[in-house]
């Protein structure tokens, strides 16, 4: 199983369409909310190098949203 991680917001609309893909799925992951841990920014941006929701960790694997980068993503979670 993969290891899964997303920085999210809950104004986020493809935050939660991430969320809800993989609740559907049952793949397990861990979420941060930035806007209500503020320290979760400051490590967003030390891993990442950006301030942007969602932010996905898939392993070692970034991305910077779920909808444009939806069909790399199901290949890894595949």
């Amino acid at each position: 199983m993969r290891k899964v991680e997303v920085f999210t917001t809950p104004t986020c609309e493809d935050c939660r369409n991430f969320k809800q893909y993989l609740r559907e799925r049952n793949i397990p992951f861990k979420e941060y909310d930035i806007s209500e841990h503020p320290e979760y920014a400051d490590t967003l941006r030390e891993r990442s190098g950006k301030n942007l929701v969602p932010t996905i960790f898939i392993d070692d694997a970034v991305f910077f949203g779920f909808v444009f980068n939806r069909q790399e993503i199901e290949k890894l979670l595949s």
